[in-house]
């Protein structure tokens, strides 16, 4: 494991309790002002006539924009603070134990008022790349698989379209992938997640950041207050030592005006700039 400076942003006590729960809430990780700005950016991508073509999904009230490709990030200027934030850096260091990450997804939802009942509107799952027989230990499964979650751009109370997560379920999911045979394709290969504990609406304010480990089951849930729930999705990814000489670019094509705004950290986050040399 590669071995770098340690943040400490989070206490023992903090860090102890993710590898338990398997999530944590960040809170206050963005300021009013990057708060105001990136809500109303994602709120701006609804069409003023609510005409909603094929670039956007939409179930149970939940919108899901996408670019004319069909792709889910939006590496905006906004927006991309959000995924270079100095504050979520530092505690994914903590987390992975190395400052040398990737960062990636930039996808946004909002989610309005719904009249249909309490709870979740789509099965638990996993967003995680699945690993290989050969590749599965459990030091990939701490280290490599990632980690990510939501920021909350509105405050989200009870039956809010909190994301509902299984406290613990990370483990659950390790013991059953690691140990029962099979188990990598359990749940329709981890996407249909439906008895393996109760799961918990995750509520906080607004610029808090839900952060899961990519193990942990978790689905989205039904808004049934009048607050559309505002929220931009980003993930972190631990690279190798070797890994940290090379700067490849992200996955996806940044525009001037985006790459304007890339701070020295956010260069490197995007992989424009190598960690190492």
């Amino acid at each position: 494991m590669t071995t770098a400076t340690h943040y400490h942003h989070l206490t023992e006590d903090e860090i102890s309790r993710f590898w338990e729960d398997g999530f944590l809430v960040v809170p206050d990780a963005l300021d009013k002002s990057t708060i105001a700005t990136a809500k109303q950016a994602i709120l701006d991508l609804i069409p003023r006539d609510f005409v909603f073509g094929e670039r956007f999904a939409s179930h149970s009230g939940r919108l899901k924009p996408h670019n004319e490709d069909g792709s889910q990030s939006y590496y905006t200027p906004e927006l991309l603070p959000l995924l270079i934030n100095e504050t979520l850096y530092k505690v994914m260091v903590d987390l992975f134990e190395t400052e040398y990450l990737r960062v990636s997804d930039g996808s946004v939802g909002i989610t309005l008022k719904d009249a249909g009942p309490e709870g979740l509107t789509q099965r638990l799952h996993l967003d995680m790349r699945h690993p290989t027989p050969e590749q599965l230990s459990l030091e990939h499964v701490r280290y490599n698989v990632g980690m990510g979650g939501c920021y909350y751009l509105s405050g989200v109370e009870q039956n809010g379209a909190g994301i509902h997560v299984i406290p613990g379920g990370h483990r659950m999911a390790e013991e059953i992938m690691l140990n029962e045979e099979g188990g990598l394709q359990r749940f329709e290969n981890w996407r249909q997640i439906n008895d393996l504990a109760p799961s918990v609406e995750v509520t906080a304010n607004a610029g808090d950041f839900v952060l899961m480990h990519h193990m942990m089951p978790h689905g989205a849930s039904r808004n049934q207050n009048p607050t559309p729930r505002v929220a931009q999705f980003t993930r972190f990814y631990r690279l190798t030592e070797e890994e940290a000489h090379q700067a490849p670019g992200p996955d996806r094509e940044l525009s001037a005006d985006g790459m304007a705004t890339l701070t020295p950290l956010g260069r490197k986050l995007f992989r424009f700039d190598p960690w190492i040399g």
